[in-house]
Parts: C-alpha cells; structure tokens; sequence
C-alpha cells in the first residue's frame, strides 16, 4: 500500500469524523446482525469465562502426605482411611471412617470423568464460537478498511473535473472489493448464527454430564447409608 492511498483513507475517516464526508452505508439488516453479534460476542465471552472458571474450580487439586496431588474430596477420603486403620477391625469408628473415606476416594474419581466431560462438550463449545467470532471480527475489520478506500475513491471520482480512466479503475476495484468484503462479513455473520446448533447439542451433552455426575454421587453415598456400620 503506497503513501498517496494511507492518506485519502485517513483523510476519509477524517472527513467522516468531522461531518465533512459520506460514509457508504450498508443495509439495515446488516446493521441488525452486526448489533446481534456484538451481543453474542459479549455473552460468549462472558460464559466461557464462568465456564473456565467453574471447571478449574472443580479441578483444583491437594496435596496428600504421600505429595501427590489429588482433588480435595479424595484426599479427604484418603485421610478418613488412613486413621481408621489406627483402630481395632471391629471399631465402629473406624469402620464408619473406612466406609466413608472410600466413597470420597469414589467420589473424586466421579467428579474427574465429570470435568473431562464438561470440558469436552460446553467448555470447548465455547471456544471454538469465540474462535469462529474472532475470524469474524477480522473479516469486520478488512471491511472497515475497504469501506474508507472506497469511499476515497469515491471521493477522488466526484472531485475529478474531467474523465481519468485510471480514477474509473481505481474506483471499480475499490468498490469490487469492498462488496467482495462485505458479502464475506454476511456470510460469516449468517454462520454464527447457524452454529447455535452446535452449541445446543454442546448444551445438551453438558446437561447430561452434570445429571450423570450427581446422580452417580448420589447413588454412591445411598450406598455408603446403606451398609452404615454404625448401629
């Protein structure tokens, strides 16, 4: 890009923002998903951070006695088992420490599936909608800067006191691209909002995670009440 083309384009926005210039205008349809993927952009964003947050919180790990790392209710356990084997084999106590100990070492293995499947679905869902926003904020921004070409040359045309084939070109090229840019950021918007399909079944695979972790919790400490060794 040579010197004289930087500066219409700066003298265009410029223009623009001093009242001075036209600025092409775009549909107000365009207009409409542009505003709908600032939202979407936003909410992604602002959901993948909960979503990162809420899986690094579950995946937090303690560090045992014997200095390996392992999720806090694990280590729990382990402890409860470790001191009931302090006791005498037909201690109350200690038996009662055994049996819920074990379930805790259960449990930290129930919620490990869990993270990596929550992960697997909603988490990595996210990221690849804030990836496919990104491409799209790129395209927006290509287009910005083919807007203000065009509209310099636009400029350049009207001003033009007589026929310049070489202004002509420049204009028809300008504006080519500039369309070229603009059906690319449709077109991408258009995907966005077709991905929502994907993010559902993302959605969904996430919803079942989570019903299949508490019910797989709670099923192991019904277990656990059932055969209670205290009397």
């Amino acid at each position: 890009m040579n010197v004289n083309k930087k500066l219409g384009r700066f003298k265009q926005w410029a223009g623009e923002k001093m009242g001075g210039e036209a600025k092409t205008g775009v549909s107000d349809d365009f207009k409409n998903l542009e505003l709908e993927m600032t939202l979407r952009h936003e909410g992604l964003d602002k959901m993948h951070g909960s979503m990162a947050t809420y899986v690094k919180s579950l995946s937090r790990r303690a560090e045992g006695n014997d200095r390996e790392k392992t999720l806090p209710g694990g280590h729990l356990g382990s402890t409860m088992v470790t001191h009931s084997e302090d006791f005498e084999p037909d201690s109350e106590f200690g038996n009662c420490l055994s049996s819920l100990g074990r379930a805790n070492e259960r449990l930290a293995r129930v919620q490990e599936t869990y993270v990596a499947g929550a992960t697997s679905t909603w988490l990595e869902g996210l990221e690849r909608g804030l990836a496919q926003m990104k491409e799209y904020q790129a395209a927006r921004k290509k287009l910005e800067a083919r807007r203000l070409a065009y509209d310099a040359a636009l400029a350049k045309m009207e001003k033009a006191k007589k026929e310049d084939f070489r202004v002509e070109e420049e204009l028809r090229s300008q504006k080519a691209k500039y369309e070229e840019s603009s059906e690319d950021v449709y077109r991408r918007m258009q995907d966005i909002k077709e991905s929502e399909v994907d993010l559902v079944g993302d959605l969904t695979s996430f919803l079942e995670a989570e019903l299949t972790y508490y019910d797989r919790c709670r099923e192991v400490l019904l277990n656990v009440k059932r055969e209670w060794p205290a009397r």
